[in-house]
């Protein structure tokens, strides 16, 4: 799968920008585990209005990182 038709294809009812909650429910995760990927450096994030935001494209690609380090 190429990233353009990861991008396409996964996640499509999220919008670009994301919230804490969002990729919680993205990656079937906890809230105190996604707030880990965040404070191990695994996601990059942006402090807005004391949200953590992210973009759609970051979760994809940690998902296909993922994915490779599995070898599928």
């Amino acid at each position: 799968m190429t990233d353009y038709e990861a991008y396409d294809k996964l996640f499509s009812k999220y919008p670009d920008i994301v919230t804490v909650k969002d990729v919680s429910e993205m990656l079937g995760l906890g809230i105190r585990n996604t707030y880990k990927l965040f404070s191990d450096g695994k996601l990059h994030s942006l402090n807005v209005c004391k949200r953590i935001l992210t973009t759609k494209v970051e979760v994809i690609d940690y998902v296909l990182q993922c994915a490779q380090q599995r070898g599928e």
